[in-house]
């Protein structure tokens, strides 16, 4: 596939279109596998999770089809939508703010949680053990026990400014992102086991255990976005 480097724009979405041009075009024809996401980087000079939010976008468009593990494979065009999902903000962008501002609103909320607050952190770690054991991972529970923390943070700008990240992961492609990396059990595992330790860290009491609690959760989850997937 000839690809050209980009600039400007969203740059997810303009490999996107580089890529769908070239699927519409014929050169790839359906059922094949696209070249691996070390090429596509190569070829376009950016980064390969990068190139993976931009498979990512095809997908929900329905273009193509993509295997943790394995690669990105085109679709029957019948299946496709001509629309590519453009969000103000991409994935690692999301992760990224979140890194620099949850770990202290977790330090926050270990000073002020109410009662109420521990109740809904300890049902809501109850549900993601049970969904956890299903093989199952709720962006909804995940929302309420990092929503929770924000709640009690005592700062109300940081609250909307955190309620803000997370109506932007409601987005069709962090969406499909964050589902692919739930999908894989042992980080599925990885990350009931962050919650568990950050939740016990708030109810301590502990700020800075709450903050690196929180800190080192956003890293891992941060770093899975990165890892290859094929």
């Amino acid at each position: 596939m000839k690809l050209q480097a980009v600039s400007n724009r969203k740059l997810y979405i303009q490999i996107a279109d580089q890529i769908r041009d070239q699927i519409h075009a014929g050169e790839v024809e359906p059922g094949r596998q696209l070249p691996s996401e070390r090429d596509l980087a190569l070829s376009l000079g950016v980064s390969r999770p990068t190139v993976r939010e931009a498979l990512i976008a095809l997908e929900v468009a329905g273009l193509v089809e993509v295997r943790v593990g394995v690669g990105a494979f085109v679709r029957k065009r019948e299946n496709a939508s001509e629309a590519l999902p453009e969000m103000n903000a991409s994935p690692l962008e999301i992760m990224a703010v979140r890194r620099l501002l949850e770990p202290e609103a977790a330090a926050l909320a270990s000073q002020n949680l109410s009662a109420e607050g521990q109740a809904r952190l300890a049902e809501t770690l109850r549900r993601m053990r049970a969904e956890n054991q299903q093989g199952q991972w709720s962006a909804e529970s995940d929302r309420t026990l990092h929503m929770t923390l924000a709640d009690a943070c005592g700062n109300a700008l940081l609250r909307e400014m955190l309620d803000g990240l997370w109506n932007s992961r409601q987005g069709a492609v962090d969406t499909r992102f964050h589902q692919h990396l739930a999908d894989i059990g042992e980080v599925r595992d990885h990350i009931l086991a962050d919650h568990e330790a950050i939740v016990a860290a708030v109810l301590s009491g502990n700020a800075e255990a709450s903050r690196t609690a929180m800190a080192r959760h956003l890293a891992f989850a941060s770093e899975a976005m990165l890892e290859t997937w094929e």
